[in-house]
């Protein structure tokens, strides 16, 4: 599927591409941003950006990920990602994941784009359920998700393994009835 770029006040969500490598180096080799993204590299490199890109374009050729670059209208660059991934079709499911870049923390971005995702989620690919797990040390990202009406579902006991050691993870979901009830 080509992914359409979704347009929000501040913020646009459009598909990666090779010239954007320098500006996701910059946000993604931030270690405060990496902080609780086990899956990010860190360090990381610009061969690494790369390899992110074209791994957003095998998973929307495969529909089991949808990943977009976080454009900010005022600057034209990529400042973040969001992105759903473990695309359950049957279930009709998918996991959010986000991040944005430091000196773009507690300005809206992430809500914005999550709000877009959400859009993108239960409009455009028709699901039923969106979830997020979280690290237990992660405040910024918990309130996010009530902000947005995610409900808080549970705890996964030592869920998941940061720097070397098990930490427990919370889950939130969003029900489509309850994006639309908004």
């Amino acid at each position: 599927m080509k992914l359409p770029v979704s347009n929000g006040k501040n913020i646009n969500l459009r598909t990666p591409v090779p010239s954007d490598a320098e500006d996701i180096l910059k946000y993604a080799g931030d270690a405060a941003v990496a902080r609780f993204l086990p899956l990010m590299p860190h360090p990381y490199t610009l061969a690494d950006a790369h390899a992110w890109i074209k791994f957003t374009r095998h998973g929307r050729q495969k529909d089991t990920a949808y990943d977009f670059g976080i454009e900010h209208r005022q600057h034209k660059r990529i400042i973040g990602g969001i992105g759903l991934k473990n695309i359950n079709r049957e279930d009709r499911n998918a996991e959010v994941g986000y991040c944005v870049a430091k000196e773009f923390w507690r300005q809206g971005i992430v809500s914005e784009a999550l709000e877009l995702i959400l859009r993108f989620s239960f409009r455009t690919l028709r699901l039923h359920r969106v979830y997020a797990v979280v690290h237990e040390k992660n405040v910024a990202s918990f309130k996010l998700l009530d902000k947005r009406g995610f409900v808080r579902e549970g705890t996964w006991r030592q869920g998941s393994r940061f720097t070397g050691r098990y930490c427990d993870v919370y889950a939130y979901g969003m029900l489509r009835s309850e994006y639309k009830a908004r």
